[in-house]
């Protein structure tokens, strides 16, 4: 499947809030695009549990999940069930990430923007499968939302991994620091509801974040 990545997101990444990039810059962006396409290996994995609550944290039956914070317990707050979903765009793209910021700065850092992008599309393909799983079922899904929003602590990455067994399945592995390797992957949960989400939780994982440093943020973004 051709990759359907967000021109505007890759020059949000990028820094240019919006305006227009020069004509090299555009270029090498094509360029990147181009390389990208051809070096990405997608892959993705995802299963669904029922949310159940005990003393204050929220857990997923039939895994070792736990979640705490409140911050994804008010994310879930309405949720019956919970999508735990992992995605990868696979090695090569790091190594080429690491090679042009050995070799050229500037193409390092609009490979790494694209690559970017192209994760989040990834994760916005899967979450289309998701939704249309559970609709069928009579659920409607909040957005995406990640170990390190808010107060979601970044640790849980390797449970997430071990109960979807993202090194055998998609060849995703979890850091001693929490990191994902390789870098461009992303781990998510959605809830599955039964009442339509508000505005705010089913379309802005920014606003349902209460990191403040983040520029993003800042930038209403």
């Amino acid at each position: 499947m051709r990759m359907n990545i967000d021109y505007d997101e890759i020059l949000s990444y990028l820094g240019y809030k919006g305006h227009q990039a020069d004509k090299n810059t555009e270029d090498l962006i094509s360029h990147c695009l181009a390389e990208l396409r051809t070096l990405a290996r997608e892959k993705y994995v995802y299963d669904i549990f029922k949310l159940t609550s005990n003393e204050g944290s929220l857990s997923l039956e039939a895994s070792i999940l736990t979640l705490t914070g409140r911050d994804i317990k008010n994310h879930l707050r309405h949720s019956e069930r919970a999508a735990v979903m992992a995605v990868t765009l696979g090695l090569e793209v790091e190594r080429q990430i690491a090679y042009y910021s050995k070799t050229d700065l500037t193409k390092g850092v609009i490979m790494d923007a694209c690559a970017s992008a192209a994760v989040e599309a990834l994760c916005d393909r899967v979450e289309a499968e998701i939704r249309s799983r559970a609709f069928s079922q009579g659920f409607y899904l909040t957005s995406r939302f990640s170990p390190g929003y808010g107060d979601f602590p970044l640790e849980i990455q390797a449970a997430v991994a071990a109960v979807l067994d993202t090194h055998r399945k998609i060849g995703l592995t979890v850091t001693t620091n929490s990191l994902l390797i390789p870098r461009k992957s992303v781990t998510a949960l959605i809830g599955l509801q039964r009442e339509r989400p508000d505005q705010l939780c089913s379309d802005s994982k920014c606003e349902a974040c209460f990191k403040q440093d983040c520029e993003f943020r800042r930038d209403g973004n």
